[in-house]
């Protein structure tokens, strides 16, 4: 009981700072003007699809069609709806598919502790067989790329026939609490700790009494300090209360099983293996990968190479979506269009 007593404290503690530190920073984002507030964040839909995933499982897709494919992969308690601007800026160039990872947006749940790394790596296996024609290039976005990694290291055969390239954004090497502890002598015993106390923030009603409350609300409250902290500086509103939307709309109990799969988490062991270029995307002021780590994933990879967004946070894609876009925009058609 005590040591739950504990666990709640250090997570009242982090919303509390968020709070106060906060307060500054909100009023100002109140005040100044938010270039993104009429961009219909999450309202574009491509042709909907559901396709039948592991173990009989069901994953919502949707596919702009088009000569090469590139498939986009959603990070931890999103949606398929976050790739809006890749959808607005890029179905003219390319074939694009997206789909909700198992119990997120339109993806029914799964029967409890059958959501692994492994499962969601045989999901993309299954959106990329039903969904996609010819060459393939994998985007994921956090722990959407470490499932994309764990797709190429799970089902090598059948990624090394279509699968020309990835792109990386914002993708840990490992768990959070072992990128916070560190490597230090004592850092295995820290990470637990950390570790264990993430978790329990997730499994209790913490989350939801900060989230569940405010979902549609346009005030810049408590849960919005909270996402913006994942943010660089100066983000759009609009984009920071559309992400405490999307993680809001996740199932508490399937918050709690995605983060034990990042838990898990730990794809350095298998970098080495991943022939194919691949685009490591970094923001500069991302709170939640250290830029460093991101570095170091380029270095490790055969044809890795990084790009840096300096004062994006962990949503590159969305708070520098030009930017992003055109990098991608590039990537792609060197990828898919000139090798077709």
């Amino acid at each position: 009981m005590r040591r739950r007593r504990r666990f709640l404290v250090y997570g009242v503690g982090a919303l509390a700072a968020a709070a106060a530190a906060g307060r500054m920073i909100t009023r100002r984002d109140g005040r100044r003007l938010d270039p993104n507030d009429d961009d219909g964040l999450g309202s574009l839909r491509g042709e909907p699809r559901m396709v039948r995933g592991p173990r009989a499982s069901q994953l919502y897709t949707e596919t702009y069609p088009g000569h090469g494919t590139v498939v986009f992969t959603h990070g931890y308690c999103l949606t398929e709806a976050v790739w809006h601007y890749q959808k607005r800026d890029l179905a003219d160039d390319f074939g694009l598919v997206t789909w909700d990872l198992p119990g997120h947006g339109h993806s029914p749940g799964v029967a409890p502790g059958r959501l692994s790394l492994g499962f969601c790596a045989d999901a993309l296996a299954r959106v990329i067989e039903a969904a996609t024609d010819g060459n393939v290039l994998l985007v994921g976005h956090s722990l959407g790329g470490v499932i994309s990694l764990a797709y190429l290291a799970r089902h090598h055969q059948a990624a090394a026939e279509r699968v020309r390239g990835a792109v990386l954004v914002s993708t840990p090497m490992t768990h959070l609490a072992r990128a916070v502890s560190g490597r230090w002598p004592g850092g295995a015993l820290e990470s637990k700790v950390v570790g264990r106390a993430l978790q329990y923030v997730v499994q209790s009603d913490l989350a939801e009494r900060v989230l569940g409350r405010d979902v549609g609300r346009r005030d810049l409250s408590l849960s919005y300090r909270v996402v913006r902290w994942g943010f660089g500086r100066d983000p759009s509103p609009s984009q920071v209360l559309f992400v405490r939307d999307a993680i809001a709309s996740v199932r508490p109990d399937i918050r709690a099983e995605t983060h034990r799969i990042m838990a898990d988490a730990d794809v350095e062991g298998f970098l080495s293996d991943v022939t194919v270029p691949t685009l490591v995307v970094l923001g500069g002021r991302d709170r939640l990968v250290d830029p460093e780590e991101s570095l170091a994933m380029a270095e490790l990879l055969p044809s890795g190479r990084a790009v840096a967004f300096p004062e994006a946070g962990h949503a590159v894609f969305l708070e520098d979506h030009e930017g992003f876009n055109a990098e991608l925009r590039r990537f792609a058609a060197r990828r898919l269009v000139d090798a077709a």
